[in-house]
């Protein structure tokens, strides 16, 4: 079966590709999902799709980019391009360099299915041996150096025996006379708002760093540099034992004094022999996912963990309740408590993403949706529709390090703040905390609507407007919805029988208990219980 990736930094686009056409039926399986440039050609890497569906712009990259390390690479995935924006040079590049379609949303099924019929039938009639002859005949005509290239970087993929590479090693005279083999991955960090780098400006950098990174490596050991992707990989042949760092510090120093640019080094496990490379490559590239959380703006060092170095992890429960912290600290417009809250969501956020950049972003994002959502429950309105919260998600995306997506978070907690201290509404806000606080702390006993309005000394009339107007229930409902969510809880995790459950609840009759739970979630409680899962 063909495997297919698709790609678009909307996920409501990938989800309509999906559902446009049965592509099973043409006897294709989509096997990935890719929502950003750098993340396609990782997904890329890591599978080697037969086809790839992709916006032709995203973050971190380009579909001109997949193009070009597909032909670097030797691949025979088919290509096709799909974009928002309707612009001819878009589509003379990509059709250039082998994209087999290029297609403007909003996508239409006929057009889809037609291109992906041609890429399957491309596909179908590559010839297996005429590929081979044809990569036969180019490789008795490169030079050494470019046939070193290509043998590492097929030990980096493992796909070949060990027996043909050290084959291979001998015959180019490789210098590799020692049993081990570290893989040290390399990439440079240029300023986001530096609007020199192009992309062939990238690719000279990227030659200068790796000539540089050489130069270094073979002062003493044997091996070679060489790219993947947007990053430099060396492969280090050295005694068993040797420590990498003072090397990849080095390189870090040189990077920086001569080129000017940021250089960060994921070291992998030391390995046994050529077929061990493979393996440390994948532990180099986990490593360098950790960059996110190196702090400071220069170049850094990473190596590969050792087994227990994990921290441990944070639950959604943990990280709703650090958020929750800083929500009251807004509503109580308290300074000192939202400085400690946000300390707790940093800490937190961080054991949450588990070294995963993706992770740590989506936990940041969801943070400022569920500020902005719980202000909303009392009446605060931060005026953050959906195109202020795609802001906020690109904004954050782009952040390089772990401490610049804090500061995002912050500036963020700042303004809400500042907000809530200037703002007419702080007072209103904070009165619908007291009484919520009463109400959750009391439901148990026999309260009533006037005692809750004599808790923030407001006439009762006025209350029961002021009160449904912030919450959208009148307050007998939200005292029952309490009420039968803390009836859930007790009934699912505990043995009480119905009449302590009625008890613990605020209900002195267990028949007008069970007549209410029955008539907010459709069944009795026994009923309920013998089901085993919530619902409502």
């Amino acid at each position: 079966m063909i495997t297919a990736l698709l790609a678009d930094d909307e996920p409501i686009i990938i989800k309509g590709l999906k559902k446009l056409i049965p592509w099973e039926q043409h006897g294709i399986q989509v096997i990935g999902e890719a929502y950003t440039g750098r993340g396609l050609l990782e997904l890329m890497e890591k599978a080697e799709p037969d086809l790839i569906i992709t916006d032709i712009s995203m973050p971190d990259g380009t579909g001109i980019d997949v193009l070009k390390e597909i032909g670097r690479r030797g691949l025979k995935t088919k290509v096709i391009f799909i974009s928002a924006y309707q612009e001819f040079s878009y589509a003379k590049d990509a059709l250039a360099l082998g994209a087999v379609d290029y297609l403007v949303k909003p996508i239409e099924k006929g057009l889809l299915l037609s291109a992906v019929e041609r890429a399957v039938a491309a596909l179908e009639e590559e010839s297996e041996g005429k590929r081979f002859k044809s990569k036969l005949a180019v490789y008795e005509h490169k030079d050494r150096k470019t046939r070193l290239e290509e043998l590492f970087d097929r030990l980096l993929d493992g796909d070949i025996r060990k027996e043909e590479a050290e084959e291979e090693l001998r015959t180019l005279e490789a210098g590799c006379v020692y049993e081990s083999f570290t893989v040290l991955l390399l990439e440079s960090e240029l300023p986001a708002e530096d609007t020199r780098w192009g992309e062939h400006e990238k690719r000279l950098l990227l030659f200068a760093v790796g000539n540089m990174a050489e130069e270094l490596l073979r002062r003493e050991l044997a091996g070679i540099v060489l790219r993947k992707g947007d990053r430099l990989c060396a492969v280090v042949n050295h005694p068993p034992g040797l420590i990498l760092t003072a090397l990849a510090q080095d390189m870090i120093r040189s990077a920086a004094s001569y080129l000017k640019v940021n250089l960060s080094v994921g070291i992998g496990q030391e390995q046994p022999g050529p077929e061990g490379i493979k393996a440390s490559y994948r532990a180099a590239t986990q490593v360098l996912t950790r960059i996110f959380f190196a702090g400071g703006g220069g170049g850094a060092v990473l190596y590969d963990r050792e087994e227990g170095a994990e921290t441990n992890g944070v639950s959604e429960r943990e990280m709703t309740d650090a958020r929750q912290e800083t929500l009251q600290a807004f509503l109580a417009r308290d300074p000192e408590r939202m400085e400690t809250g946000l300390g707790l969501l940093f800490e937190r956020m961080e054991r949450y993403a588990g070294g995963s950049k993706d992770k740590a972003v989506m936990a940041a994002y969801a943070t400022v949706v569920e500020w902005a959502e719980g202000l909303a429950g009392f009446g605060v309105s931060l005026d953050q529709g959906e195109p202020e919260m795609q802001q906020h998600l690109n904004a954050m995306r782009s952040t390089r390090r772990y401490d610049g997506l804090k500061d995002y978070v912050r500036n963020v907690a700042e303004q809400i703040f500042r907000r809530m201290e200037s703002g007419s509404s702080g007072k209103e806000a904070q009165q619908l905390v007291t009484v919520k606080a009463y109400i959750e702390n009391h439901y148990m006993e026999n309260i009533t609507l006037e005692g809750a309005a004599s808790k923030i000394f407001m006439n009762p009339y006025y209350f029961s407007s002021f009160f449904k107007k912030h919450t959208q229930m009148n307050f007998k409902q939200y005292l029952t919805e309490i009420r039968m969510k803390e009836a859930v809880r007790l009934l699912l995790q505990t043995d009480l029988m119905v009449y302590e459950i009625a008890e613990r609840v605020g209900y002195n009759n267990s028949r007008q208990f069970s007549d209410m739970f029955k008539k907010h979630f459709g069944k009795l409680p026994q009923e309920y219980k013998a089901q085993g899962t919530p619902k409502g």
